[in-house]
């Protein structure tokens, strides 16, 4: 492992994001090494390196744990933006032909996620460090004309996480005739994405706002039309929770609508390597 820079006091240091556009850390941990390793050998200073994944357990093992656990030592904070949405790995009434629909089939089950939250918080070292996304909330028609939704796994998912000082929290709804390819897959799979009307987004607002206040946490929607923009990438919040209290960019991108995000680094590149996770809700590239 090639020496990573000295921990000292810059301008400016970079948010370094893995990634927003696949699993990096499921199913490409070697080429997310190598691309940190990159920056750190052109003398970037990292501030931040944000891990997106639905597979905690992806965090937990080698090759990625020890060389994580590396970048703390050398001041790099970790931020982890950990999907658990309640439908992996089950099925989720029918698809065409009377198939069992797995609308996330090749990603873990939520009780296993939560087990693994302990272990998360400590290799990050607080739980202000993990963002949880509950995210999509979907709402479907199923080829037998049943309506599927995950929405009742919120409260147990917020609950549960809640428990062990997790309070950041965001979703999203899925959307029909946002993603021309999600509205062919779904047709494929004789499925109608029935999203929420204005009324329905209201009272479902409001019932999120009682989770809120119930748990004593913050649920933030992601991109979401008619609510609030927020950041699942937020420099100043990082800088507040980092150990030195590095600054960052502040500023807003503004690359995909209604995000708020500031300033960082993806290291996914493009085109958007291949996720396995297989979920058929996935706008990226993904293995259906």
């Amino acid at each position: 492992m090639n020496t990573l820079f000295p921990i000292e006091q810059v301008n400016k240091y970079v948010i370094l994001s893995a990634s927003r556009m696949t699993d990096m850390p499921k199913y490409y941990p070697e080429e997310l090494i190598e691309e940190v390793e990159k920056r750190i050998n052109k003398g970037i200073h990292i501030h931040t390196l944000v891990l997106w994944t639905k597979h905690p357990n992806s965090l937990l093992i080698n090759p990625l744990h020890d060389y994580l656990i590396e970048l703390k030592k050398r001041g790099i904070q970790l931020y982890i933006q950990l999907t658990i949405t309640g439908l992996g790995g089950i099925p989720l009434g029918n698809a065409k032909n009377n198939k069992p629909l797995f609308l996330e089939p090749d990603a873990p089950r939520y009780e296993n996620s939560l087990l693994l939250l302990p272990e998360i918080i400590d290799l990050v070292g607080k739980p202000e460090r993990i963002r949880l996304r509950v995210d999509p909330i979907i709402r479907i028609i199923d080829a037998n004309n049943n309506v599927i939704s995950n929405l009742s796994y919120f409260p147990i998912i917020v609950e549960n996480a809640s428990k062990l000082g997790i309070s950041n929290f965001s979703f999203s709804f899925l959307e029909s005739e946002t993603h021309k390819k999600v509205d062919k897959r779904f047709n494929d799979l004789g499925l109608k994405i029935y999203p929420p009307d204005e009324y329905e987004r209201i009272n479902t607002v409001k019932w999120i706002n009682e989770i809120e206040k119930k748990y004593n946490v913050k649920v933030f929607a992601c991109s979401v039309p008619g609510l609030t923009i927020s950041k699942c990438i937020d420099g100043i919040f990082l800088e507040n929770i980092h150990d030195n209290c590095f600054k960052t960019d502040h500023k807003q991108p503004f690359k995909r609508k209604l995000c708020g995000c500031t300033e960082s680094i993806d290291l996914g590149g493009w085109p958007p390597k291949k996720c396995y996770t297989g979920c058929q809700y996935c706008y990226s590239k993904s293995s259906y």
